[in-house]
């Protein structure tokens, strides 16, 4: 029998976290130690009760984290900007005149860098996979510098890159797509009914432009598994299909027989208005996007699905559409 490795996974309970314990719990030869700060959590039990090792730390306790990562033989970290920004326990912790999402994209950066501190002296890690995504400063060429929650995470890639370059030889990165979840759970990009039947997709999102769509909980893991399992050195964009919204509306109306078009608002006109500085995040966000891709699409490090050998059979955006009670969302 092959000896069993262990993989550290952060934020267990959640969405990127959730599926990677998923998929590495039923993956022969592996032992999971699910990370959360809550062990006594609801979710953290059912983790428990399939067994995973949980175990408690906190990125805002580098403490709790060289213990935790202790013996690991591969290690998942993921980080939640919107979780930090939107905490009401954090409404006051920006100084005098910092908006809340600077504050809390500094701060994902210093807990980033203190888990990546930690996981830099595990002497048994034989791959790290570091949830980030693109840099939209540096691949804007300067022009769009409010990207906060993309920007924060590829800062801490880039002190990984620069400052262990032992860890960054068994590193590969987890760019997760677009959530396909954010058009179930999310109200600024959840379709809207209007009385004629009709689905609209409403944004600022160029209708014409590719993106990466993927099921974040349940995708994250099989990407996460194949990076793994191959060498290391991949900056790897994940998604289960690759579409426009204009063709992403087509495939809910095949999944719901809901009528559904996509409404793509002017520039300067925004479904947010206030806050104000989420108002100027998001639309330099979406600017981005069409204009430079949501990966970076000058970036030539990407490498795509189709480019790893041993990825597992994803499911489709038909699927994920189909499932999903469009009753609570539509009223």
């Amino acid at each position: 029998m092959a000896p069993t490795k262990l993989i550290v996974v952060v934020g267990a309970t959640g969405n990127q976290g959730g599926s990677v314990v998923d998929v590495f719990l039923s993956a022969p030869g592996w032992r999971v130690r699910a990370l959360t700060r809550n062990t006594s959590s609801a979710k953290a039990q059912a983790l428990a009760a399939r067994g995973a090792e949980v175990v408690a730390a906190d990125l805002d306790v580098p403490s709790t984290l060289e213990p935790a990562f202790r013996g690991a033989n591969a290690i998942f970290l993921v980080s939640d900007f919107w979780g930090l920004y939107g905490d009401p326990a954090n409404k006051d912790k920006p100084k005098p005149g910092q908006a809340l999402n600077v504050w809390a994209a500094e701060h994902e950066v210093q807990q980033l860098k203190g888990a990546i501190d930690a996981i830099a002296k595990v002497a048994t890690l034989e791959r790290f996979v570091y949830s980030s995504l693109s840099n939209a400063t540096k691949w804007s060429n300067g022009k769009y510098t409010h990207v906060y929650h993309f920007d924060s995470k590829a800062i801490a890639e880039d002190y990984a890159r620069e400052i262990y370059p032992e860890l960054w030889a068994k590193t590969s990165i987890y760019q997760a797509g677009f959530f396909l979840s954010n058009f179930v759970l999310n109200p600024i990009l959840q379709p809207v009914k209007g009385e004629d039947g009709v689905a609209r997709f409403i944004g600022n999102i160029d209708v014409n432009v590719k993106f990466p769509f993927v099921a974040a909980e349940e995708d994250s893991g099989h990407f996460v598994k194949a990076l793994v399992d191959e060498p290391a050195g991949k900056n790897l964009i994940g998604y289960r299909e690759w579409l426009t919204h204009r063709e992403l509306a087509a495939v809910f109306t095949q999944a719901t027989g809901i009528a559904a078009e996509v409404i793509q608002l002017p520039n300067g006109k925004s479904k947010v208005e206030e806050p104000p500085e989420l108002k100027v995040e998001l639309d330099d966000n979406f600017a981005y996007w069409n204009e430079f891709g949501y990966e970076g699409r000058a970036d030539p490090t990407i490498v795509h699905p189709r480019d790893l050998a041993t990825l597992s059979k994803l499911d489709t955006v038909f699927n994920y559409f189909k499932k999903q009670d469009w009753t609570k969302v539509l009223g």
